[in-house]
């Protein structure tokens, strides 16, 4: 009986020899391709439980290495994949997590966008659309003066008039988280 068919027939002692004969071979081959002496025996000891889980699928064809190869091929390839899965894992939580701190804000940020809320519904109509122009969306005093067909002076007392405005709120507001960080 060959060495193929002690190692279907389940015998312990031919794929021990299979092992010896064969393992330095087949970790070099893996360490080759990985660089890593930890991940080549990994795949070694994979190669060769595939070779005992599948004993019964050899086939007396083929010679024992042509086949341990071709398992190990097999076994290269499942473990490329996995690499490539786990960096895009990585590559997508990291997008998750940089999205997720986008969205994060601080309880001061998140105190300070709703006092602006809560001055700006307080003021005048006209100072409010003038502010929210100017300050949070970027137009100039012109362009302002022609949205709302008042003229550049008027903007500019609306926007000083609805700062000194914003200053007395956030004055408070400064002086209340001021207090409760002393307490």
């Amino acid at each position: 009986m060959d060495l193929i068919d002690s190692i279907k027939q389940g015998d312990d002692f031919s794929f021990e020899q299979a092992f010896i004969q064969r393992r330095e071979k087949v970790y070099f081959y893996f360490f080759k391709k990985t660089k890593s002496e930890d991940d080549a025996m990994d795949l070694l000891q994979t190669t060769f439980l595939r070779l005992w889980q599948y004993r019964q699928s050899l086939s007396e064809d083929y010679s024992l290495d042509q086949q341990l190869f071709h398992i190990a091929k097999t076994v290269f390839i499942d473990y490329i994949r996995k690499q490539n899965k786990q960096q895009h894992l990585k590559v997508v939580s990291k997008a998750e997590a940089e999205e997720k701190q986008l969205y994060i804000v601080s309880p001061l940020e998140f105190e300070t966008q709703t006092q602006l809320q809560k001055v700006l519904h307080t003021m005048p109509d006209v100072r409010r659309k003038v502010f929210v122009l100017n300050r949070l969306e970027g137009y100039s005093y012109k362009e302002i003066a022609e949205l709302l067909c008042i003229t550049v002076k008027s903007v500019d007392n609306h926007i000083s008039k609805a700062l000194r405005q914003l200053r007395k709120a956030f004055v408070i507001l400064s002086v209340i988280i001021l207090i409760s960080f002393l307490q």
